[in-house]
């Protein structure tokens, strides 16, 4: 797993990267619950969600004061609890890691694209909260254009099994996965890691193919856009390339069922396609992992129609 962070007291007036749609982190406190804020990506003083962990847990979109109670099922918070903390298509999801979801709290307004999140240190002055949670913080100050100077996209390699502290998490089946690549007859293929099972997973020919020798990649520049078929924004991150005329492969996710799954993109076929128990899914509605740099508002077809004479 990644290197993870005891939060105390004094990182408060600190929020941590959160663009994967998933968070995981241990929880324990003397007092009866504990709070955690939604970050919008770009304006990091505009929170979405606030979320108290209790018993019930309840959530607040902040922008329209809505709020929902979900009863937890949690009576003692002084010993940690894991939790994963999912957001997607304006549906929040709480649950203990590796357990159905308690909270399914479905948001009917379109909201701006979550970033951060920020962990409150204490639900009382007489009562603590601490938090264990994967490192990858940003400070809570005034910061430039740049978020994230120095922290390109890049692929690395686990060493003795452990996950690089700055893998990018992709998604979540019932844990956060993360976005691997590995070689498949002829291609470099983009897939997930899934830490549980310690493989990552590729789609190639209708099939989900484990592997043991495979890349994770690792930086925080980077963040999601929903696109479709084959109009690719310019600046969709090339991860790997095809058997077929070596062509790009891009990073794409979709959800599946209560799952967010990553895969790979392949423009000639216009589908992106995700490994998933066993088979390969195709979808044409999905996310594309884009990095800063000359940006298309509108995806743009790869490969313009032909004109028909």
């Amino acid at each position: 797993m990644c290197d993870y962070k005891v939060l105390t007291k004094d990182d408060r007036q600190t929020m941590y990267r959160a663009t994967g749609g998933c968070v995981r982190f241990k929880m324990r406190t003397t007092g009866t619950s504990a709070e955690i804020k939604l970050i919008a990506y770009q304006d990091f003083n505009l929170g979405l969600y606030k979320i108290t962990i209790g018993e019930p847990t309840k959530v607040t979109s902040l922008l329209d004061n809505n709020e929902q109670s979900f009863p937890s099922g949690i009576e003692n918070f002084t010993e940690y609890h894991e939790f994963c903390v999912t957001w997607h298509s304006n549906k929040v999801t709480i649950s203990l890691l590796g357990q159905e979801p308690f909270v399914k709290f479905n948001d009917l307004y379109n909201r701006p694209v979550v970033g951060y999140i920020l962990y409150k240190t204490q639900s009382t002055p007489e009562h603590p909260v601490d938090w264990i949670i994967e490192i990858s913080p940003v400070s809570l100050k005034p910061i430039g254009e740049k978020l994230f100077p120095g922290e390109r996209l890049r692929w690395a390699s686990m060493v003795d099994g452990v996950l690089p502290p700055d893998a990018m998490v992709g998604g979540f089946e019932s844990e956060p996965t993360y976005i691997a690549r590995a070689e498949h007859n002829n291609s470099i293929c983009p897939g997930k890691y899934v830490p549980s099972r310690r493989r990552a997973f590729v789609p190639w020919g209708h099939m989900e193919h484990p592997k043991e020798n495979f890349q994770i990649l690792c930086g925080f520049n980077a963040k999601w856009m929903k696109t479709r078929a084959d109009h690719i924004p310019r600046n969709a991150f090339v991860a790997g390339f095809s058997e077929v005329d070596n062509e790009p492969l891009y990073i794409g996710r979709a959800m599946l069922g209560c799952n967010l799954v990553p895969g790979k993109v392949h423009v000639l076929y216009k589908l992106c396609y995700l490994p998933f128990y066993g088979q390969e899914i195709e979808v044409d509605i999905y996310e594309i992992l884009v990095t800063p740099g000359e940006e298309s508002e509108f995806p743009i077809p790869r490969h313009p129609p032909r004109v028909m004479f």
